[in-house]
């Protein structure tokens, strides 16, 4: 149940609970989280859902000072923070393993790469199996160390362009979460241990360049992309299983077996009817 006036008063009362792991303040009208940073030193995870009067300085005790050095899954869905905040809270905080963004609408672009370098650019050697390798130590940039498992950004209206890259060091990341983001047109993607990547009713996607091995579930319902980007896209997921092309106008029912030519893996094809 949502306590919405919730003050310091009462957050500073928490220091009574000092092995409390979990918090949930979503709803409230949280201005200052200092008292939390504070008291909650075990907190290993925090859901702050439409908290619409948080600020980008209320969690710059998180990315600037360490605070909560425990913390692993924060829920800023719903939220007001605008695009710089999220970066560095993203860039900053890489004991994160659990982060959803869901329906932030300053959250514009997700650009893990060499600013407007997209992965397809970059020299061969930045993309090839030795960039995933933890021995390698030879990178001529340093590789953050992000412990990110998943990430959701359901519904993020604004977003239009994700890029992940190797040099992101995203080696964990599993999960991925974009659907219902109707502007997201681009997703540049080379994660390793990627397993799940959902785009659905992403209606404006036009780019999708996997690099991603380990995938076994590709979501694209309801996506406007063209068949020729989707053969090239699951060519490079060899285990891939599962795929749902359901009502995408542009890819036609009677060429499944394009699909499953340019990804032998694939045992599930999800397509819509095609007309009697």
């Amino acid at each position: 149940m949502s306590c919405p006036s919730v003050g310091p008063d009462g957050l500073y009362s928490l220091r009574r609970l000092p092995h409390l792991t979990l918090l949930d303040l979503s709803y409230t009208f949280l201005v200052n989280l200092e008292p939390v940073f504070e008291s909650c030193l075990q907190l290993k995870v925090l859901k702050l859902q439409a908290c619409k009067y948080l600020t980008d300085s209320s969690l710059e005790d998180l990315y600037k000072k360490g605070a909560l050095p425990a913390l692993c899954e924060l829920d800023l869905s719903y939220g007001t923070l605008r695009q710089s905040a999220i970066e560095e809270l993203l860039a900053c905080c890489t004991n994160l393993t659990h982060v959803s963004l869901n329906g932030c609408v300053n959250m514009h672009d997700l650009n893990w790469g060499f600013g407007d370098v997209q992965l397809s650019e970059l020299p061969s050697f930045y993309v090839s199996s030795r960039m995933f390798s933890y021995e390698n130590t030879s990178e001529p940039i340093e590789q953050p160390n992000r412990l990110l498992q998943n990430l959701n950004c359901v519904g993020c209206p604004n977003i239009r362009k994700v890029i992940i890259p190797p040099i992101a060091g995203c080696f964990h990341l599993s999960s991925l979460n974009l659907s219902l983001s109707a502007n997201l047109k681009e997703v540049d993607v080379a994660c390793f241990n990627l397993c799940f990547l959902n785009l659905s009713n992403c209606c404006s996607l036009e780019i999708l360049k996997l690099k991603c091995p380990k995938l076994t579930s590709l979501f694209l319902q309801s996506c406007n992309i063209v068949e020729e980007v989707v053969e090239t896209a699951i060519s490079q997921c060899n285990i891939l299983e599962t795929l749902d092309v359901r009502f995408c106008p542009k890819i036609c029912p009677m060429s499944m077996g394009k699909l499953r030519a340019a990804c032998p893996s694939l045992k599930r094809i999800f397509s819509s009817v095609a007309p009697a």
